[in-house]
């Protein structure tokens, strides 16, 4: 088994914990009745603090970096999409620069969808100067029109900048969707953002970059979310890539042995920890979580919570009742390539089934 969500509808509902800590979460939040994406899927952990691991001693200030040298910069300190999608940073923004787009517009990204990553938001209270600084650098270096700000936070008026207040939706972060929100713009699947003059960029990303610029930038290091998933408590580290997951996880939360441990993405795309696994450009969190036991094999129940919460608006109902009446029917009518494995069909499934993993492996037949 690949990624999958360590979260469910199911388990929430079965844990006193979660359900309170997403019921305090709920207020902190814009909610919308008639909303896109449709899956409202609240954060499940509350954060409880800052650990720095890195422990390097600060930096001087220094003179900042020349506009013109600064893309260079990124380059030479290896920046990656601080989202976990590990794109390198300064190809992304030499295809915006390159762009024939008449308007370039900057979104920077504070959505995190994700109901178990919570370091985003610390980084928007903990670090806002440094947002609205490379925010201002990047602007200007891709010479952008417009730039937003996109957050789920309610009540954040940030000056000098543009706040595009998004609701609690799931997957709101994914790149496209967020365009389409705070845009109004839909960008297909073969299109490339950054071609059409579109640069949506992670909060987190954004401060590296600032950093860099001052000369501060620690290299090879990020924020993570490291979560107790039973508990519904999370505190917010910095941590060296390279460093043992399993030895970050239990420094800040202690070894707690009858638990999961797990890593990833987000808690809607984990895996089990790997014995050594390290610290990496992929890695939003480490945490403790109980075993969900899928069973692929249960009946359907025919809620259809699947099918209306998909974003990408794909039948899913209809491809996992095809699939347990014919294992090698032709699924290419249903558009399976769509699916950007948000895991929300999992999360939702009343059967208790892995309905991210069944997708998967009829897309890749």
């Amino acid at each position: 088994m690949g990624s999958y969500p360590i979260i469910t509808k199911s388990y929430v509902k079965r844990n006193e914990k979660i359900k309170k800590v997403q019921k305090e979460n709920k207020s902190k939040y814009l909610r919308k009745i008639f909303a896109y994406p449709k899956a409202s899927i609240t954060k499940v952990i509350t954060e409880n603090g800052y650990i720095d691991m890195v422990g390097k001693e600060e930096q001087p200030e220094t003179k900042v970096i020349e506009k013109n040298e600064l893309l260079k910069a990124i380059e030479e300190n290896e920046l990656t999409g601080m989202s976990g999608n590990g794109f390198p940073t300064y190809k992304k923004l030499k295809s915006v620069i390159a762009s024939t787009a008449e308007n370039r517009i900057l979104i920077i990204n504070g959505a995190e969808c994700d109901p178990g990553l919570i370091h985003d938001e610390w980084l928007i209270r903990n670090r806002l100067e440094d947002i609205i600084f490379g925010s201002k650098l990047v602007s200007e270096m891709i010479q952008a029109s417009e730039t937003f700000l996109a957050i789920k936070l309610k009540n954040e008026a940030i000056e000098g900048m543009n706040v595009k207040i998004l609701p609690d939706r799931y997957p709101m972060g994914q790149e496209r969707i967020l365009i389409k929100q705070v845009l109004n713009v839909e960008v297909s699947k073969n299109e490339i953002p950054a071609k059409k003059g579109i640069l949506v960029i992670n909060v987190q990303t954004v401060i590296m970059i600032a950093e860099i610029a001052k000369g501060k930038f620690s290299k090879g290091s990020r924020y993570i979310t490291v979560a107790d998933y039973t508990a519904g408590q999370a505190k917010v580290v910095r941590v060296d890539y390279g460093m043992k997951a399993q030895e970050v996880l239990q420094h800040i939360l202690g070894r707690q042995d009858n638990k999961g441990m797990y890593a990833g993405g987000g808690v809607m795309g984990a895996h089990r920890l790997e014995h050594n696994e390290m610290i990496t450009p992929l890695t939003n969190f480490v945490g403790y979580g109980a075993d969900i036991g899928y069973n692929n094999d249960s009946r359907c129940k025919g809620c259809g919570n699947c099918t209306r919460n998909c974003p990408m608006g794909i039948k899913v109902h209809k491809v996992v009742d095809d699939y347990a009446k014919n294992k090698n029917i032709d699924m290419q009518k249903y558009e399976l390539e769509k699916c950007i494995n948000c895991g929300t069909c999992t999360f939702l499934c009343q059967a208790g089934k892995n309905i991210m993993e069944i997708v998967n492996m009829l897309k890749n037949k």
